[in-house]
């Protein structure tokens, strides 16, 4: 009879991409510094970071993930170890996607097997057809005397497909099932995935070891909550969420009782900023560039809320907030942005632009005559204020951060070349609903943000009295069309809509701004994913379209 427990080290690593050297340094530690296990999990494509993209057929990368395979095999342990990375074995040389995803097992310092993904996807921020070929091999690994599935993250997903890959698995006598990933974060994902793994470990009646990558990458972000699943459907384990976390865990497989599960569910907007945070975090250091970061501050609620999350995430000391006013900006968005850098403790600068706005003016006076105000002169603000930013953060190697929200994103309600400048947008995937709704609990205990800046209505101040109103809808109608058709998509908002009350003009609006809008989100900052309908790497729509109605 063996042993019934196995001792696992649940490695939630937050890799980089194309740093194998410093992957293969942090797996080598983890390694080295847990003795008496008997499975070491890392998560999917860990050893090169994820999504690795066109980099994998550079041959330079292709070595190195070779070299740290055979140095981690070298290791002097009696534990097995399960390591993601990408492998291209000679029977794939002629093919179009000459790389399998892979699940390398590692034992008594030989690869024990291969373990290749069998499920690609091929949706949203996934693109994985483009590289990996697919497997069809559901044979479970004999480890410690246990008969053990692997997966690799879409794998478990196998609702969706024809193939029933848990199943296989469980049919072939797969007592127990490890899942490696690089599953990107949006609200309320970890419940998603918990439903779904619970209810198989239920119906399998199997445990689930489900071990997640942490870490921001570009848009993305891993959120890690690596979690296990006993035989009955309950959650018995959970790890740390948007932090690195080793984690040691031994499972019963004789014992195994149902048990009284502990583990609270985080808020969303709890879950929203550690996101933010992480990414940020993550873009700052990872790209080793930075001295500092620098945001323009207007006194409203994008600014404010981006300014808060930097200080958060980056420390106070890293922050610099200018304000810029013109003619048109009130004393009341001076003092609330002074106010709220008070509170943050960050550094803040006056920087007036009226002198260089009327030097503007003068000279296209000069050139074409007295122009009406209009539209040209409310950007031409923008663009200077997006100029001054780009200088601070060119002379004193700042990240410029820019504050739009995915509401105004979505129809437009942004200059090019403007407000829409900078190296990473924090809040372009939060409609302004939930802006204001997050800084409201950013405020529960005390007031962080000044409730000013929450309380008065939205304005640009690009000319004398202007509210956000006086160009699109109010954000509490707008943000429910536009989620109307990020949620189903062009067609099925209007009679949706028009069926709740909403009025069929607005309606019609709101569809044609989005619809004309998509030529300045093509050219958009790099934001972070938070919803499953983010504007960037998983959204494809062309800019050039006519659609009638």
């Amino acid at each position: 009879m063996h042993n019934s427990d196995l001792k696992l080290i649940i490695a939630q690593i937050n890799p980089i991409v194309g740093d194998i050297d410093y992957n293969t340094a942090k797996i080598t530690e983890i390694i080295k510094s847990h003795e008496n296990c008997d499975i070491f999990i890392f998560p999917e494509m860990s050893l090169v970071g994820y999504p690795i993209m066109d980099h994998i057929h550079d041959p330079l990368i292709q070595r190195k993930n070779n070299e740290a395979i055979e140095e981690i095999k070298a290791l002097n342990t009696t534990a097995t170890v399960i390591l993601g990375s990408f492998t291209k074995p000679e029977k794939l040389k002629e093919k179009v996607q000459p790389f399998y995803n892979s699940a390398i097992i590692i034992e008594n310092n030989k690869i024990k097997a291969y373990v290749n993904k069998r499920l690609l996807p091929n949706y949203d921020v996934f693109d994985e057809r483009r590289y990996f070929s697919f497997d069809n091999d559901y044979e479970p690994i004999k480890i410690h005397n246990y008969k053990i599935g692997i997966l690799i993250c879409e794998d478990i997903w196998d609702e969706h497909y024809d193939t029933n890959v848990a199943k296989n698995l469980v049919d072939n006598g797969a007592e127990l099932l490890i899942v490696i990933n690089a599953s990107p974060f949006h609200i309320n994902k970890f419940q998603i995935r918990s439903d779904l793994i619970t209810r198989k470990s239920k119906n399998l009646h199997v445990p689930i070891v489900y071990v997640n990558m942490v870490g921001g990458l570009d848009e993305i972000v891993y959120d890690g909550q690596s979690f296990i699943s006993n035989k009955f459907g309950q959650i018995i384990f959970r790890a740390k969420a948007f932090e690195e976390d080793i984690s040691t865990f031994v499972l019963n497989m004789q014992g195994q009782s149902k048990t009284q599960e502990q583990f609270k569910e985080a808020d969303w907007r709890e879950d929203v900023i550690k996101a933010l945070k992480l990414n940020l975090y993550d873009y700052y250091h990872k790209s080793n560039i930075f001295n500092g970061v620098v945001l323009g501050l207007s006194g409203g609620v994008d600014s404010a809320f981006t300014a808060y999350i930097c200080a958060q995430s980056l420390g106070s000391d890293k922050v610099n907030a200018i304000m810029m006013p013109t003619r048109f900006t009130s004393e009341e968005s001076i003092d609330l942005a002074r106010k709220l850098c008070n509170n943050l403790e960050i550094k803040y600068k006056i920087h007036p632009i009226d002198e260089i706005f009327d030097q503007f003016e003068s000279n296209i006076n000069d050139n074409l005559g007295k122009q009406p105000f209009d539209i040209a002169d409310e950007n031409l603000q923008a663009r200077i204020r997006a100029n001054i930013l780009m200088y601070y953060s060119n002379k004193f190697n700042w990240l410029l951060v820019s504050t739009g929200n995915k509401s105004e994103i979505a129809v437009g309600f942004c200059t090019l070349y403007g407000d829409t400048c900078g190296g990473k947008n924090v809040p372009g995937d939060l409609l302004k609903v939930q802006i204001y709704d997050i800084c409201n609990w950013i405020n529960k205990e005390k007031e962080i943000i000044p409730n000013g800046i929450i309380e008065r209505p939205p304005t640009a101040e690009l000319r004398e009295n202007q509210k956000d109103s006086d160009s699109i809808p109010p954000y509490d109608v707008l943000d429910v069309i536009l989620n109307e058709i990020f949620e189903h998509g062009i067609g099925s908002e209007y009679q949706n809509l028009h069926d709740l009350g909403y009025d069929s003009n607005t309606i019609e609006k709101v569809r044609s701004l989005y619809l004309n809008s998509e030529y300045k989100r093509r050219q958009l900052v790099q934001t972070i994913k938070v919803s499953k309908s983010a504007f960037g790497i998983g959204r494809r729509y062309p800019v050039l379209k006519k659609l009638k109605f």
